[in-house]
């Protein structure tokens, strides 16, 4: 948990979301431009830790990203860490 909770952190900062602005903004769809970055980052969290953990840790390959996911939505929701969706003062 402690490597998933490092890369979920490090992830949602560093996934830029502008690829998903771009593709979804012209649209107007709010909705598709969050969805698909939180997925981005919670694979971009989940790739080193099922790397490190497959062969190791049971289903680590299978259920890392689901993991991560819920991880990065209890961050947003609990802890506040709202990467680029965080409110600018």
């Amino acid at each position: 948990m402690n490597d998933l909770d490092d890369s979920t952190r490090s992830a949602i900062t560093s996934v830029d979301p502008s690829p998903f602005f771009a593709k979804y903004g012209a649209q107007g769809n709010s909705w598709a431009i969050f969805k698909t970055f939180l997925d981005a980052v919670a694979g971009t969290a989940a790739a080193p830790v099922a790397a490190k953990y497959t062969g190791v840790l049971a289903a680590a390959d299978v259920f890392t990203r689901d993991n991560a996911w819920t991880l990065l939505e209890s961050l947003r929701i609990d802890a506040g860490v709202l990467g680029p969706f965080g409110v600018h003062r």
